[in-house]
């Protein structure tokens, strides 16, 4: 080394090492760009691998004599032209020419592939491509649809295109590539797979028509059975569109009834809720004044409460008629003086309760990691020799919850050993996989390799790192040996954290706002997503990196103190929403469907909430979960159960169906419509069944209803027929008479037999004809009568009897209720049908026996009304009676013995007075009832003194 050297800066020096050396520490273009054309090759790779300068970049890719320099200045060219193209938010004139310099290089397919690039340069790009399986990528992917398209239009493969058409995320793509496809078929078989595709799409069109007209709830398909018919208007249906007709006319006719039905149901509902909601006020206006001792002071009041709810109770809930049964006692024992009950002065065990619902919590929530902890923790509170000796009950209970969670947490300890023991065979198939990589294959590729294993092993290993430390020391060996490859990534590392710097300078200029603290977030986000630099710069980017982090925080400490307080105002309501949870979960007034409904809403609600104080965030978050735990496996249970539940509805269904098939055939009319009515009522009243099922059985049971009033329909329009030939026959016969001037008796019964005979007319005309062959029957018998004394004797006969038949009717009302005088009655009408004419006012009396025996079955319904509403009267305050007898034994004791004892007797006196129940429930409600009785007294009889002692 020469004197000069001494003196020269390390860039200029002769040994190559140091300028090498150099080119990693100096900063200056200038000094760079003149190593750039250093005599020794590794010198000049080194500072092109630092130039920016692209248009330096460019001549030493076309100039240098090395060719491997000269690839290596050509593809950081590249790559800084295309970083420069992805962040342009469009085209222009000049970087048109940097666009230019790339189509025929790998990174114009790479350009075009990716969707952040501006719509202008990828339009460049697919008329440039001629590749297709980027051209497919560019239809299929690109999220503009012209661009998309343009790339479609260059494909010819068959195959492409139909990938294509299945899956562009374009719906006018699809539909475009899918029409050109088959355009082209049909071009090939001059349309002959065009009209069989017609025909089946007819067919298609019809069947979906028949499934959406069978399908339980037309409401549901409407919108769908609409957009088929204006599918099968634009298609044309051919021979089918009758077809089609009938069964679209046969849905809007099963439509209307429904949306009728729906209709009256949701006004029901409507006044049932309103009614609903009065009775809670008045439980709460009751209970009001219970609590404010004014029950003797509103006793008008409190009885209009009490009978509106004794009329409407059986629409409450549960929980409501149980608050109304506890507040209906208290005013009982308002009014009441009550027995002097026995205080009892109960040592409590508060604390030892305390922890005994926690293990149960504990044993009931799923197993983690900080179940053992928290299990300890528990165990040592309970052997505090603080706390007081617990019951032995209280004792076997806490090792029976000792127990089964430590079966739990084996079985949770056993899984995660077998987890990591699968993991470990991943891992090492990571490591086998490393090892096998080629350092002479290409860089970039080599990079996207280790990086990809790097990743696949953190998301393999997640949170859990400590249990496979071995193993990570094996894969640091294996990976150690691309150092090159870990250079070039802290260069790179550093040029992220060099452009992160200058932007945090420049927010250190700013003034505090909410803005810089966001985009101060963001860069924190990014510089701990940025990879390792070299050890040589790793202090100098911490120091800078934590001073404006500091100036920046320090700027905004206003807005960080509303941040603050604002974490804890989220905290508030996270608190807020776990106590909400717990409440529904444990809650009983609310179905498992609106459980469900509700804990979903809160869920998404603690998602919506922001950040909370750090401290916080593991023990609510653990509560939460907690909480949300439970209630799924509360929910999967009861989802078992109703599964189950279903099952069994499904069998019930299947009985109904095969009890309607056996009548399908039936030509028995009413009685069989009365009986498939029945079925239907029972249907309706059967839960759901499993949804895999629900078609079918539905299917075969209106398959097999709709059997029978098809018969019946048609057997009824063949009636009407006959009816207006009868209708007919007895006008011609009433005619035939009116003609007639005289006519013997035997004549006149003859006409009668015929008219008879003719059987029924349509209901709207059978009261005329009636009264038109009676009027002129009754003229000539009339005129008979005048002439021969003996009918005359004969008709007055008969209008006596059927005046005492009147009289009988009239008075028989006075005792409606009978069924001895209904049977009494029916009687009579039979008679009177049986009795013939009475000649003159015959018509009137039949009016006024009409009217007689209308007004005793109005009397007779209005009567059994008034008596199955009191004995539904009576079964409700027999149940109240069973509720009290039924909480005298939840609080039943020795001291309380005698107190219960005497309350039954008075409940027993007050059974006695209350009058009887509907028969269906009689029997059922006397055993609860004296179930609940009996079981009081034989606790007090279990310590009566026995004769030997």
């Amino acid at each position: 080394m020469s004197f000069f050297d001494f003196v020269k800066p390390n860039w200029k020096k002769s040994d190559p090492e140091i300028r090498l050396k150099a080119v990693a520490e100096v900063d200056d273009q200038n000094i760079i760009e003149v190593l750039s054309n250093d005599v020794d090759v590794r010198v000049r790779s080194a500072a092109i691998k630092k130039i920016k300068n692209l248009d330096t970049l460019k001549s030493i890719s076309q100039k240098d004599e090395n060719e491997e320099v000269r690839t290596l200045a050509k593809n950081l060219y590249l790559e800084a032209v295309v970083k420069i193209l992805k962040s342009l938010k469009e085209l222009s004139q000049e970087n048109k020419a940097l666009l230019n310099e790339i189509k025929e290089t790998r990174y114009a397919d790479e350009l075009l592939k990716s969707s952040s690039v501006c719509d202008e340069i990828r339009e460049e790009l697919v008329a440039y491509c001629s590749k297709a399986t980027v051209l497919f990528h560019v239809a299929t992917k690109d999220g503009k649809e012209s661009i998309a398209m343009a790339a479609a239009e260059k494909i010819t493969s068959d195959t492409l295109l139909a990938d294509i058409a299945k899956n562009s995320r374009h719906t006018n793509i699809r539909k475009i590539v899918s029409k050109k496809i088959q355009d082209k078929k049909d071009a090939e078989d001059d349309g002959k797979k065009a009209i069989e595709l017609a025909i089946k799409k007819q067919e298609a069109l019809l069947g979906q028509a028949h499934s959406l007209a069978a399908q339980k709830n037309p409401l549901e398909v409407k919108d769908q059975f609409e957009q088929l018919m204006k599918e099968a208007a634009i298609l044309g249906m051919g021979d089918r569109e009758e077809s089609l007709q009938q069964v679209y006319k046969s849905f809007i006719k099963f439509y209307e009834e429904a949306n009728a039905e729906k209709i009256a149901a949701e006004k029901a509902l409507a006044e049932k809720l309103q009614k609903i909601e009065g009775l809670k006020g008045e439980l709460e206006q009751l209970e009001s004044l219970i609590a404010e001792n004014q029950v003797k002071e509103s006793e008008e009041q409190v009885d209009k409460i009490l009978s509106n709810w004794e009329e409407n109770k059986s629409i409450m809930e549960a929980s409501f008629v149980k608050r109304y049964n506890n507040a209906f006692f208290k005013i009982q024992e308002i009014r009441k003086p009550a027995p002097v009950e026995v205080e009892v002065d109960v040592e409590s065990n508060s604390a030892r309760q305390e922890l005994l619902a926690r293990l149960e919590d504990l044993a009931q929530s799923d197993v983690n990691y900080a179940t053992s902890k928290i299990l300890h923790g528990i165990v040592r509170q309970w052997e505090n020799p603080k706390l007081k000796a617990s019951e032995d009950s209280d004792l076997q209970a806490y090792n029976n919850l000792r127990s089964i969670l430590a079966d739990k947490i084996e079985a949770f300890n056993e899984a995660a050993q077998k987890q990591v023991e699968e993991n470990s065979v991943k891992l090492r198939a990571i490591i086998d996989r490393v090892k096998s990589l080629d350092e002479n294959e290409d860089f970039r590729e080599l990079n996207r390799k280790v990086k990809e294993c790097y990743f696949e092993w953190k998301e393999i290993v997640g949170d859990q790192k400590y249990k496979y430390h071995d193993l990570w020391q094996e894969y640091k060996e294996v990976t150690s040996r691309f150092q090159e490859m870990q250079q070039w990534e802290n260069w790179r590392n550093e040029q992220s954290r060099d452009e992160i710097l200058q932007e945090m300078e420049a927010l250190t200029k700013e003034e505090g706002s909410q803005e810089v603290l966001t985009k101060l977030r963001d860069i924190s986000n990014r510089w701990r997503g940025i990879g390792s630099v070299s050890p040589v710069k790793f202090v100098e980017y911490k120091e800078r990196y934590q001073s404006y982090y500091e100036t920046i925080r320090s700027n905004c400490a206003v807005f960080i103190e509303e941040m603050n307080e604002q974490k804890l105002q989220n905290l508030k309501e996270k608190e807020g929403i776990c106590e909400k949870l717990e409440a529904l979960v444990n809650g009983e007034e609310l179905s498992w469907k609106d459980k469900y409904k509700g804990v979903q809403e809160l869920q998404e609600a603690w998602k919506n909430i922001g950040m909370i104080p750090r401290e916080q965030v593991v023990p609510l978050t653990e509560r939460f979960k907690t909480v949300v735990g439970s209630f799924y496996n509360q929910y999967k249970e009861n989802q078992k159960v109703e599964d189950e539940a279903r099952e069994v509805n499904y069998e019930k269904k299947v009985a109904l169906c095969m009890e309607a098939e056996a009548i399908q055939e039936s030509s028995d009319w009413n009685a069989t419509s009365n009986k498939l009515r029945q079925l239907q009522e029972a249907w309706k009243s059967i839960g759901p069944v499993p949804k895999a099922k629900s078609d079918e059985v539905w299917n075969r049971f209106r398959n097999a209803c709709d059997v029978f009033f098809v018969k019946r329909r048609t057997h009824f329009e063949e009636m009407d027929s006959l009816k207006k030939q009868n209708l007919e026959g007895k006008t011609a016969i009433c005619e035939k008479m009116e003609a007639l001037k005289t006519v013997t008796l035997e004549e006149l019964k003859g006409y009668e037999a015929e008219f008879k005979a003719l059987g029924i007319v349509p209901k709207e005309n059978a009261e005329a004809i009636r009264l038109r062959f009676n009027e002129i029957y009754n003229t000539h018998l009339v005129a008979l009568a005048e002439q021969d004394p003996e009918l005359k004797e004969s008709l007055d006969a008969v209008r006596a009897k059927k005046i005492e038949m009147i009289s009988k009717v009239a008075q028989f009302a006075e005792s409606a209720g009978s069924n001895q005088m209904a049977d009494s009655v029916r009687e009579i009408q039979k008679e009177w049908r049986e009795t013939p004419s009475c000649g003159e006012k015959d018509s009137e009396l039949y009016k006024r026996f009409r009217e007689v025996c209308d007004d005793f079955f109005t009397r007779r319904r209005d009567q059994l009304d008034i008596q199955e509403q009191a004995r539904q009267n009576n079964l409700q305050k027999k149940l109240l009676l069973c509720e009290q007898a039924e909480d005298l034994l939840n609080d039943l004791n020795e001291s309380t013995i005698g107190s219960s004892m005497n309350k039954v007797k008075h409940l027993r006196r007050l059974w006695k007075e209350v009058g009887a129940v509907p028969r269906e429930h009689s029997e059922t409600t006397w055993q609860r009832f004296n179930t609940a009785c009996d079981k009081v007294f034989a606790f007090g009889k279990k310590d009566e003194p026995t004769e030997e002692e």
